[in-house]
């Protein structure tokens, strides 16, 4: 499929890409259907424009996001896809440093299939205007503040913990968030102030940026909604984009913190069928040290790290679980990979619900610091709901989908229980690929780690609910 991305009103699309759809990044209105508020980054340091290679970043990070989430993985509109997953896409971005992108473009096309799972064809074309290049329309609040690094700051309990952890450490940073939908961007504000409240000593900011990919031009009106895609795995791309944009604001070498733990991070299959379509890598060790390789090739001095990579979500929220603002914060932090569904008979969202695989990973590091269903019904209110659906769960129904991440981790903590050495998954972690051998043995001990947080919930959950999950993962499961 081709697609052909716009920034400005004057340029038309070249006589390769005539019958691409198209997206254009103009001013807010009609006229364009991907918004952002991009600029909001660098007017807040008072500053006219980004620097231009960081302008393309965000450009191309954002024309991305835009196609993972409104080029369909299958059905008649998905182009050229062969196995109802990977997309062939052909994409042309308008870029003013054409050089040094044309000098990456293998290595970017490269993590963007590694990220999302496509084969990925990047044009670059040049162009010499400024993204929203326009006068000011509204006030902002001018960020003055010196800063020793930028953290994402996802409302997700890893990034939570992070923040304390740095604050903690005497760092004085500006945040900065993703509204992937609406409701995230207050859930974000109050965490945020939480820990400003707690940390007055300290400099902190944020900053709470928003691409929303609307329909593509030069497509029937009939067959607009069949674009759309449920997957946005490339959403860290465009996360570290804005954080890098937001470093180069900020001073020479201010690094960028994404925390999160290495089980979410390096996310091995948990059975063979998740190991394309459920398998994210948005904070892989090999995608972010190729994202690092390629801004040193651009000569972007900002690198990115995790200093969570080689810890488990219990471990990491063990090391700030008696600050403050964790006790305040924890249990309004999201995890869940749909907060937005209703929960029947619950009001509010964003909310966990307790049943997909990121909830039972963040259930398990959480009863890892003692913290227990009975603590949860005023801790997390969400989990007294998953609670009683797991006690109930039946496994035998193909048609109830809230179990499919359930009896994945069952069958993983099977097959742990089984095979479960250090040899065993060094040997697993290999065949993945990308990673160093110290890495690997860091991360089969990350693994084996979080397979016991697991483990030690679900033996804590059939003691206290009669529940015969113990027996399910002894004997295996039988379908999968």
């Amino acid at each position: 499929m081709k697609i052909w991305i716009n920034k400005t009103t004057v340029e038309s699309p070249s006589k390769d890409f005539n019958e691409a759809i198209r997206f254009d990044m103009l001013d807010d209105g009609a006229k364009s259907n991907l918004k952002t508020n991009f600029e909001e980054i660098w007017r807040r340091f008072a500053n006219d424009k980004l620097e231009s290679v960081y302008e393309d970043l965000l450009v191309i990070a954002a024309s991305v996001y835009t196609i993972d989430k409104r080029v369909p993985r299958s059905g008649t509109y998905s182009g050229e896809t062969y196995d109802n997953w990977t997309r062939t896409l052909e994409v042309s971005v308008p870029v003013m440093d054409i050089d040094r992108w044309l000098a990456v473009k293998d290595d970017l096309e490269e993590i963007l299939h590694f990220l999302s799972g496509d084969d990925w064809n990047l044009y670059f074309r040049r162009t010499e205007q400024h993204y929203r290049d326009v006068p000011y329309r509204k006030k902002y609040s001018i960020i003055k503040n010196k800063f020793d690094g930028v953290a994402l700051f996802s409302g997700g309990l890893d990034s939570f913990s992070g923040a304390i952890k740095l604050l903690e450490s005497n760092k004085n940073i500006c945040f900065i968030g993703c509204r992937e939908y609406y409701a995230l961007t207050n859930r974000i504000k109050e965490l945020f102030e939480i820990i400003q409240s707690e940390y007055p000593e300290r400099n902190v900011d944020i900053i709470v940026f928003n691409a929303d990919p609307g329909y593509p031009r030069n497509i029937d009106e009939n067959i607009k909604k069949k674009f759309r895609e449920d997957t946005s795995r490339s959403r860290s791309f465009l996360f570290l984009a804005a954080a890098l944009a937001t470093a180069s604001l900020i001073g020479n070498e201010v690094p960028v913190y994404i925390p999160e733990n290495g089980f979410i991070g390096l996310n091995i299959p948990l059975t063979p069928s998740r190991l394309g379509s459920c398998s994210t890598r948005t904070t892989h060790i090999y995608f972010l040290n190729h994202y690092n390789s390629i801004l040193r090739k651009l000569g972007v001095k900002h690198k990115i790290e995790n200093f969570f990579a080689f810890k488990t979500k219990g471990e990491i929220v063990d090391i700030v679980k008696k600050s403050n603002a964790f006790i305040q914060g924890a249990g309004r932090t999201i995890s869940c990979s749909h907060p937005m569904r209703g929960i029947k008979g619950v009001p509010g969202r964003p909310r966990n619900c307790g049943y997909c695989f990121p909830c039972l990973i963040r259930r398990a590091s959480l009863n890892n610091i003692e913290i227990n269903d009975e603590y949860l019904d005023t801790f997390i209110e969400d989990y007294k709901i998953s609670t009683t659906f797991i006690r109930n769960s039946k496994f035998a129904d193909p048609d109830n989908g809230r179990t499919k991440d359930l009896k994945a981790v069952l069958f993983a903590l099977h097959e742990y229980l089984k095979n479960g050495s250090i040899d065993y998954y060094v040997n697993k972690i290999i065949n993945l690929g990308g990673l160093d051998l110290d890495d690997i043995q860091r991360f089969a001990r990350v693994y084996m780690k979080s397979m016991e947080e697991i483990k030690i919930m679900i033996e804590q959950q059939a003691n206290m609910n009669g529940m015969d999950l113990l027996e399910y993962i002894k004997v295996g499961l039988k379908n999968e």
